[in-house]
């Protein structure tokens, strides 16, 4: 009875070790395929977490298969993920953030600016772009619905030659339109070639100067009058000018009298404090052969005239006075003469 009951034991015993093997055998396998960081934790860290100095074998056994449960799962997940949308987080995580920062931008903060330039001079269009990298800058004209292509990067597509890219270091690729015209007027667009394009826009207003001679009233006039011996004082006002000029040029005729040496007496005094340029030409001890038109011009932009009379003897004032008694005596005479032919006629 004793030796069947010792035999039944050591069954028991036999079976119970070989169910520990079994259920061992899955765990020791994973612990076998984990990476060698987690397995190198040793006794002192499981994939769970620590192994404490008053943990059991039986409570770290549990916390290895717990571990390795977790790990299975996260793994199972990610090769379960369709690899469109891992893609697409490691794009969103990684990439997208970094390159929406290094995208071009315009240095001016405004996206519209509004630049004056005179009938006939160089207008310049800045277009500052900082980060610009592979990315290329053109420059459109836009009219209406139309949209013309001007400049791609440092080359010219216009068949205007007046149209060129200036650029200027170290970010401004700058449109240079030269011998401005009316026509050029209008709105105009530097983009950069990022996906949707960035767009600066440009709108040029062309002005032509408004030259005009007046009196010491300030009235236009186109004569005068002067005496022989005295001095001839010609002012002329320039307005509507956005670029200061010094070039403005006096001629009698077709000689030009701003650096005339050769008469003498004649001086120019230009004033440009205000905005309302005034230049005024001097002729002492005039003469009859002073007489003349004299225009004050700004370069071939704008031209005003004056017809002057230089005059011997009488003052003008009198010369007008005179003509105007002469016309009146020729007129009563007229009149007295057809009252009397008309008295004649009803006879």
């Amino acid at each position: 009875m004793e030796a069947s009951n010792k035999i039944m034991e050591k069954d028991v015993g036999l079976c119970a070790m070989l169910t520990l093997v079994l259920l061992l055998a899955p765990a020791t396998a994973a612990v076998l395929a984990l990476p060698s960081e987690v397995g190198a934790a040793g006794s002192k860290a499981q994939y769970g977490g620590v192994v404490e100095s008053g943990q059991t074998a039986a409570d770290d056994t549990r916390a290895s298969l717990s571990s390795l449960w977790s790990y299975s799962t996260v793994t199972e997940d990610r090769k379960t993920m369709p690899r469109r949308k891992r893609k697409a987080a490691k794009y969103d995580h990684t990439l997208h953030g970094d390159q929406h920062e290094l995208l071009p931008y315009f240095q001016d903060h405004t996206n519209a600016s509004n630049i004056t330039a005179q009938l006939g001079s160089t207008a310049y269009l800045n277009c500052r772009v900082n980060r610009l990298r592979d990315k290329t800058v053109s420059w459109m004209r836009r009219d209406g619905d139309q949209i013309k292509l001007l400049t791609w990067g440092l080359h010219t597509y216009s068949n205007d030659a007046r149209y060129s890219l200036n650029f200027e270091h170290p970010n401004n690729w700058k449109l240079q339109i030269k011998y401005t015209q009316r026509r050029d007027q209008g709105s105009y667009e530097c983009q950069v070639s990022t996906h949707p394009p960035k767009v600066l826009s440009v709108n040029l207003n062309i002005v032509a100067p408004v030259v005009d001679i007046i009196d010491d009233r300030g009235s236009s006039v186109s004569e005068k009058f002067y005496k022989t011996g005295s001095t001839i004082e010609l002012k002329c006002t320039i307005s509507q000018m956005p670029q200061a000029q010094t070039f403005i040029l006096w001629r009698h005729g077709d000689h030009m009298l701003n650096y005339d040496t050769s008469r003498g007496g004649i001086s120019v005094k230009t004033d440009m404090s205000s905005s309302v340029i005034v230049s005024t030409l001097f002729i002492a001890n005039a003469t009859p052969k002073d007489s003349g038109n004299y225009t004050c011009s700004l370069g071939d932009v704008a031209t005003g005239s004056v017809l002057v009379h230089v005059l011997n003897g009488e003052h003008p004032q009198a010369m007008h006075g005179s003509s105007r008694k002469d016309l009146c005596s020729l007129t009563l005479v007229l009149l007295l003469s057809s009252l009397t032919t008309l008295i004649n006629l009803l006879r």
